[in-house]
């Protein structure tokens, strides 16, 4: 493992950078952020889901790339489970944080979760998690969900500047070694009858 210390932003559901409060707060630290989305085999596989799913995140994934060429920087896109992905970038670099929405999924993703949180606790990374949307996990009772939600939604949004990016450049071999194999053609090709 080298000294350097990071951060990482892992992208779920939330493919976007306009109004991303990880980001967001990831930036603050000053810490070099390495930007990560894993396409899990597990999840790929589950009775839920779907390729043109997977096609509409593949397609998002490069737009936002596209988007990051302008600053000389890269989202890591990786072809295998996170936990898998995170142990091996936790042997090269010192992960101080791992930002994050939270994920309302099944029950696959829920397990998933458990286990990434176990992993940092394990090797003393603070994983910080981010209300997505209306969903408030571990709510006692609904009573207190509506003005929590308005409180939320009142909110302003977490701009973050498209510019003076931290933004790590993952080792070429290492990213060569984790990325895995590519993905299937009818995710990678686009199909005119969808919504791009």
């Amino acid at each position: 493992m080298t000294n350097q210390k990071i951060n990482i932003v892992w992208f779920k559901r939330d493919l976007r950078f306009t109004d991303h409060e990880p980001l967001f707060e990831a930036q603050k630290t000053g810490l070099p952020i390495l930007l990560l989305y894993c396409f899990e085999t597990s999840m790929m596989a589950h009775p839920d889901a779907d390729v043109r799913h997977w096609r509409f995140v593949n397609e998002s994934l490069l737009e936002m790339n596209g988007r990051l060429k302008a600053l000389d920087a890269q989202l890591f896109i990786f072809h295998d489970e996170v936990l898998t992905v995170l142990l091996e970038i936790s042997k090269n670099y010192s992960i101080q944080n791992i930002f994050s929405h939270q994920e309302v999924g099944n029950r696959l993703s829920f397990d998933r979760d458990i286990a990434v949180a176990e992993f940092c606790k394990k090797e003393n990374i603070t994983w910080r998690e981010y209300q997505l949307n209306g969903v408030i996990r571990k709510l006692k009772s609904r009573k207190t969900w509506e003005p929590r939600w308005e409180k939320y939604m009142a909110e302003y949004p977490k701009l973050v500047p498209e510019e003076n990016w931290n933004i790590l450049k993952l080792d070429e071999k290492l990213y060569i070694k984790l990325k895995g194999n590519p993905l299937d053609s009818e995710i990678t090709t686009r199909n005119k009858n969808f919504q791009e």
